[in-house]
């Protein structure tokens, strides 16, 4: 155990080293399911291996960078990049699989020497590390503010709106007639907590809804116990409610304590705790189909998720014990379905859902810039119409996408684009630079200072 604790630390003073030293980076890739994290990572990677025949070779520091090295060898829970080439390849071609569980991408950057300073230390190498996990798992970042009680409150709030109070149906009633005093009842405990997991799976497919907790109700991964994933919000609790060990209150509030202490903020510690750059994905067409009860969903999702991290210009203890994140990238992605005049108006959208939040966190020293994305770029345009395929087909469609409106209203209430599921365009290699939007600008940014 000692000699385990040793070589953690040695790691971590390691770690440290080469950040105060610029020779790493960690970039948050952060987004809620279905804003396009993995087909992002994948063209990520493509992008800079690529450097040179893309738009980045025209860059600087890129025109210096000698070579690009994805390791996978000795990488714990590596990114599956081959398996998302090889659907972006397939006939036809279909997007990656959703992320599923944790992965790790690690890239090794080498620059040739800049100026005689330079020519005198000889190549740099830069790390790069970028952590995939599933965007239901961010959902839970801010239960670490909670208690059950004050959890239970917030869900009560939440079930008395529509459209969660018909989608709830009548699971709201069983919760509701329970006592959190009474003896618990393992096996009605058990079949409630898969009848709240399959609400939960409707709010986020039938009305496009964000706020989704537990996230890993959704998606497990791996090295949680099932058992301890067995706990419901009771409607009857609130942050005064106590009960004797064996009661409803004391198991789902024992079990949501394990979830909090030890699921969520062991994530959050190990992965986010130490990040230098985020990259904040954000689909914001979908919800503006979906309707104004969706976009309030996703303005609250993605304050309470910034709220959870740390932003800030970094002295220099700060580096060493509690680094904070001196550089946002607001990205509305997926903006390829619609015309690319209109692309703006989608970024727009997003950082007026997010006025209050962006204005804190510039507001603490923070550099913020938006950038309009689609890693894969699906349509083209031709003339005034947008040429694609649709997901699962092979053939063509040319169709023309609804307006965005230059500002989004304060209601939230707009008319939605009426989106068609594309997928990706034929052709795509490993071997040449897949085409997109605003990816070279992106990784010139995120990348600024490090070459």
């Amino acid at each position: 155990m000692v000699k385990a604790k040793t070589v953690n630390w040695l790691k971590q003073v390691r770690y440290q080293a080469e950040r105060l030293t610029g020779q790493r980076i960690r970039i948050g890739v952060t987004g809620l399911s279905g804003a396009g994290k993995t087909t992002f990572i994948t063209s990520f990677i493509n992008q800079l291996e690529n450097h040179q025949r893309g738009l980045l070779a025209r860059r600087p520091p890129f025109d210096r960078l000698e070579s690009v090295r994805w390791q996978r060898d000795g990488v714990e829970q590596p990114f599956p990049y081959l398996s998302a080439l090889a659907a972006l390849a397939a006939d036809p071609p279909r997007w990656p699989e959703s992320t599923s569980d944790l992965s790790r991408v690690v890239i090794d950057l080498r620059f040739r020497p800049h100026g005689l300073l330079g020519k005198l230390q000889g190549s740099r190498t830069l790390h790069i590390e970028i952590i995939d996990y599933p965007g239901e798992w961010l959902l839970d970042l801010p239960l670490l503010g909670l208690d059950y009680g004050r959890w239970c409150e917030q869900l009560q709030g939440w079930l008395s709106q529509e459209p969660r109070r018909s989608l709830a149906g009548p699971l709201l009633e069983r919760l509701t007639a329970i006592d959190p005093l009474a003896p618990v009842d393992a096996g009605l405990l058990a079949e409630l907590t898969t009848e709240w997991t399959a609400f939960l799976h409707r709010c986020r497919a039938d009305a496009g809804l964000s706020r989704n907790q537990p996230g890993r109700f959704l998606l497990p991964g791996q090295g949680v116990a099932a058992e301890m994933l067995q706990f419901v919000p009771l409607p009857a609790v609130n942050q005064h409610t106590q009960g004797e060990s064996g009661s409803w209150w004391h198991q789902c509030s024992t079990r949501f304590d394990y979830y909090r202490d030890y699921v969520v903020k062991g994530f959050y510690d190990q992965h986010f705790s130490t990040l230098d750059r985020q990259i904040l994905l954000v689909d914001m067409l979908t919800p503006m189909d979906a309707g104004q009860a969706a976009l309030v969903d996703l303005k609250a999702a993605l304050e309470a998720v910034l709220d959870s991290f740390r932003y800030g210009r970094n002295s220099l203890l700060e580096r060493w014990f509690k680094p904070r994140i001196e550089r946002l990238a607001v990205c509305a992605s997926k903006v390829d379905q619609v015309a690319p005049s209109q692309q703006r108006a989608v970024q727009q959208c997003l950082e007026d859902l997010l006025t209050d939040s962006l204005s804190e966190v510039r507001h603490g020293g923070v550099e913020v810039k938006g950038f309009p994305l689609a890693a894969i770029r699906a349509a083209r345009q031709e003339g005034d119409a947008l040429v694609a395929a649709l997901d699962g087909q092979s053939g063509g469609v040319r169709y023309q996408p609804g307006h965005i409106p230059e500002h989004l209203p304060l209601d939230l209430k707009v008319q939605g684009p009426e989106l068609l599921r594309l997928r990706p365009p034929t052709g795509l290699h490993r071997n040449e630079p897949f085409a997109h939007y605003r990816m070279d600008d992106l990784i010139d940014w995120t990348l600024e200072g490090d070459g």
